[in-house]
């Protein structure tokens, strides 16, 4: 299966005359056809752009969205800005949209090459802000070392057949390494028939209160920093930045590579000689995601089972099962109403399906809700492909839910509900949208007693 399709780019060509202005069709029949210098610029006529077929940023164009096979998603930072975060998250977003891939982290590979420290619980030598001195050039070189060996690991992971996107988790924060990993992409894959592309993904905080809060999250959670209180762990982490910082090169057009920079998680970013789905799925994704916490709660509306085969000979039966389901979603508005006057964080935020039962449901709360046909009930109708339409289809509601800053509820029906439950829990989005309601996630669902459950 191919990764990242082309984009269908094309510019005119010549028609093998010699002034460019007259054409002859298969019956001869002779045409004119205006070139640039003819065609009034506001017109609705098409402009003649041959002229721009050998034009370099053209031809890079034409380069960069070639069909590939695999793909590796190369991050960039320095330690504590986020890296880790912006991968995992990559790979469950990824990964939900039904493309095998994995995160290969130069840091766990790095620790584990001191097992004794590990199997005793200590700190790892490989840890102390001392190893990360470019003064020393044993580290230095141990470190490269890690570091390819980890990117070689991830080579092997895209060749097994296992794998179409890998996502390699580490500094990459100089030129020279940045081209060690394209050349050694290039070594690789040179002759095998399969194409991989690389794009590098650079994080860069500079707002203090951001990075406080980043440096909090690793040392209280890395095992770099096992056995050391917080002042101590702080100290030691800052080091290692300082000697990060002094070599630190960031990401230039002059490197000719692909690349996505962002600047402390928000909407500034930059993109080089990116096209195809990395600007239609990655791009948005990445300008969605950000490190505040807040509450998501999820509402499914269960099926209302009412069959309408019959319908004319039971009408009676029919009108009294349709009054029961109103008269239950009715009680389902006035419970969710109360709830959110209780919550200790109420959703500020709804996003909610566009049918008519769910939009009964989101009226009786105080808050505006914004309605999209996407969260409406989901038929697969037997269809092989219908998992990648849900996943198409809920695509935008994920990158609006991950975008929110604030408690947000999302009011939708079952199957939209479970493939939603996938993605935030980080599990095969097939096998939860084709569960019963006999295991957990469905019948935490469905359950009356729990109408709102929190899935973040």
């Amino acid at each position: 299966m191919s990764c990242w399709r082309k984009d269908s780019d094309e510019c005119w060509g010549t028609d093998g005359d010699d002034d460019g202005e007259r054409t002859v069709d298969s019956n001869d029949a002779p045409r004119m056809r205006k070139t640039s210098s003819q065609v009034d610029y506001y017109s609705q006529d098409t402009v003649d752009t041959t002229h721009l077929q050998h034009v370099a940023a053209v031809a890079a164009r034409r380069a960069l969205t070639q069909d590939g096979d695999y793909l590796v998603l190369a991050l960039v930072g320095l330690p504590a800005r986020g890296k880790s975060f912006i991968g995992a998250k990559l790979r469950s977003f990824l990964a939900w949209r039904g493309l095998e891939c994995q995160v290969f982290n130069a840091g766990q590979r790095r620790r584990a090459a001191s097992d004794d420290s590990l199997e005793k619980n200590l700190r790892s030598p490989h840890s102390h802000a001392a190893f990360f001195d470019n003064a020393n050039k044993d580290a230095a070189a141990r470190r490269e070392s890690i570091a390819m060996d980890t990117l070689d690991s991830l080579f092997d992971y895209l060749e097994s057949g296992e794998g179409e996107v890998g996502i390699f988790d580490a500094t990459n924060s100089t030129r020279q390494r940045r081209k060690a990993i394209l050349d050694r992409v290039k070594r690789r894959f040179e002759g095998t028939g399969k194409a991989c592309g690389v794009v590098f993904i650079e994080t860069i905080c500079t707002d203090p209160y951001v990075l406080h809060s980043n440096m909090l999250v690793k040392v209280r959670n890395s095992p770099d920093f096992a056995g050391l209180d917080e002042a101590t762990a702080l100290a030691d982490l800052r080091r290692r930045n300082a000697h990060y910082e002094s070599a630190y090169e960031p990401l230039s057009d002059s490197e000719g590579a692909s690349y996505i920079t962002i600047y402390n998680f928000s909407s500034k970013v930059t993109c080089s000689l990116c096209f195809g789905r990395i600007t239609r799925v990655v791009l948005p994704f990445l300008l969605a995601i950000h490190v505040d916490e807040r509450p998501i709660y999820l509402v499914a509306l269960a099926p209302r089972g009412i069959s309408t085969s019959g319908r004319t000979t039971r009408e009676a039966e029919y009108r009294k099962a349709v009054a029961a389901a109103e008269d239950a979603e009715k009680d389902l508005a006035l419970r969710l109403r109360a709830w959110c006057a209780s919550a200790k964080e109420p959703p500020l935020h709804v996003f909610c399906s566009a049918s008519i039962r769910a939009r009964a449901v989101a009226g009786a709360l105080d808050v505006e809700a914004s309605y999209t046909a996407a969260l409406d009930p989901f038929v697969k109708e037997g269809r092989r492909d219908a998992h990648r339409d849900l996943a198409d289809r809920l695509e935008p509601v994920i990158i609006d839910i991950e975008g929110s800053v604030a408690p947000t509820l999302v009011i939708t029906h079952a199957t939209p509900a479970r493939a939603l439950l996938a993605y935030m829990h980080n599990r095969p989005r097939v096998r939860v949208v084709d569960e019963t309601a006999t295991t957990e996630a469905p019948r935490t669902l469905a359950g009356a007693d729990a109408a709102v459950i929190e899935v973040r």
